[in-house]
């Protein structure tokens, strides 16, 4: 998935550089044979953005569609549907569907929220929503697919995932971003079932604020 994703974001960077040059050289001293190349690259440029997403999307979409088969599956701490292990918690949840979208093996993802997000493992912090209290939350910003760690004060684990004015905030639960339309948080509800809900009610009832991730690799 790193390697992937990077290969998008290098290509994204060169396609981004290249937009930049042909602009600088568009002016009325070039030819018009040279505008007309410029012209040639900038489109090839959103053309193959516009076909990455295409495939990045979709994946995504594909990814919620397989998370929501778990709906009303039970809770458990630590739950990965075997055996040893049954039931699901948010964590678990989340590993499954990105196993099945992605064809990648969940064993291999940390069970940290705080080094999943450092060593981008579950796709790459969104800015703006990368640490941001509740109450200054633009949802529009949101995606569907985007992975949400809800954070609190309270003290969970050694590092905390992100400092807001000064406050050390720690991810308590984690679920995924399924309705755009409706605003709906996909996740494993602590001690009930995999569920969807309002996300911006759950919000005010439950944290003070959030981290996303966004899955880039296709």
């Amino acid at each position: 998935m790193v390697g992937s994703r990077k290969e998008f974001i290098l290509g994204i960077s060169g396609l981004a550089l290249l937009t930049s040059l042909s602009l600088s050289y568009q002016n009325p001293n070039f030819s018009k044979k040279e505008n007309l190349e410029n012209k040639t690259i900038n489109y090839l440029i959103n053309d193959s953005i516009k076909k990455q997403e295409e495939k990045i999307i979709p994946k995504r979409k594909e990814f919620v569609e397989n998370a929501k088969k778990y709906i009303g599956k039970e809770y458990q701490w630590g739950g990965r549907l075997t055996k040893e292990n049954p039931g699901l918690d948010c964590l678990g949840l989340i590993f499954l569907a990105y196993s099945k979208t992605y064809e990648k093996k969940w064993t291999e993802i940390s069970v940290n929220p705080s080094e999943i997000v450092k060593k981008e493992q579950l796709g790459k912090p969104v800015k703006g929503l990368d640490g941001i209290l509740t109450k200054n939350i633009d949802f529009s910003k949101l995606e569907e697919g985007d992975i949400i760690y809800l954070l609190s004060r309270g003290k969970i684990e050694d590092k905390p995932l992100s400092e807001i004015n000064g406050i050390k905030y720690w991810p308590w639960h984690t679920g995924i971003y399924s309705d755009k339309k409706n605003n709906l948080f996909l996740h494993a509800n602590p001690a009930n079932k995999v569920t969807e809900s309002n996300f911006k009610e759950y919000l005010k009832l439950t944290s003070d604020g959030i981290f996303v991730t966004r899955i880039y690799s296709d």
